[in-house]
């Protein structure tokens, strides 16, 4: 029989159980800023290496090769290990290393200004170059599942996080050296500090769905007040040199 292409079409029901999608996922734009802030400090505090170094230099009377090797070490950690975190990425969502990666670059950058060797000179810049290392390869994964289907533009919002923080970083530690001496690197506390805690508070908000802190919580929360304790004894020993 030849249909008669005269006659209204007739729209077919959708098989049951089938779904048919109103509209394209919308991007979670809280958790997308959220994760540009993230990004915004991580880079901050390694943007702002440059612009201790010259301190760090004259503290310590280093030779220019020295300060060269602190250079290298903080691309080797924050640079040429970030594969291995891509890979652990891939494997299996690790959400909880997005607020511990920002508390250890901040950790190891607010106290370089105080390092009373070399030695802790390189120390504190593999702590902040794990935190680089580790931060990013999450955050694209975890920007790209809340960005629904416009994955390009989370990856976008996500990146720009990360390009204001460079530009902000050389200057906002410059002026912290220039107010406050070489204490004033711990000024970096505070941005760090508060967005780690809005990391980790927004994990315990949303459960599994996006942020996992459970478990490695304990641990973070240990972190904090290590660090916390490290400042004011630092605070406290400054005060009674001046």
């Amino acid at each position: 029989m030849t249909p008669d292409p005269s006659s209204p079409a007739i729209a077919l029901r959708a098989p049951l159980g089938a779904v048919v999608p109103a509209e394209r996922a919308r991007p979670d734009m809280r958790l997308l800023g959220l994760l540009a802030l993230g990004h915004m400090v991580i880079d901050i505090n390694q943007g702002s290496l440059p612009a201790i170094l010259p301190v760090v230099k004259d503290a310590l009377n280093l030779s220019y090769a020295a300060t060269g090797v602190i250079v290298l070490t903080a691309n080797i950690t924050s640079s040429m290990i970030q594969p291995l975190f891509g890979y652990l990425a891939d494997n299996t969502a690790r959400r909880w290393l997005l607020p511990l990666s920002v508390l250890l670059s901040t950790v190891g950058l607010a106290f370089l200004g105080l390092a009373p060797s070399y030695a802790a000179v390189l120390a504190l810049v593999m702590v902040t170059g794990f935190g680089v290392a580790a931060f990013h390869p999450e955050g694209y994964r975890t920007a790209t599942a809340v960005a629904g289907e416009r994955k390009t533009t989370g990856v976008s919002i996500f990146s720009t996080g990360g390009n204001i923080g460079i530009a902000l970083g050389p200057p906002l530690m410059t002026a912290l050296l220039i107010g406050f001496g070489p204490a004033g690197s711990l000024g970096m506390l505070v941005p760090g500090l508060l967005v780690t805690g809005l990391l980790a508070l927004s994990g315990m908000l949303l459960g599994s769905a996006h942020i996992r802190p459970i478990g490695p919580l304990a641990c973070l929360s240990f972190l904090i007040a290590a660090a916390w304790i490290e400042f004011r004894w630092s605070a406290k020993a400054q005060s009674v040199q001046s």
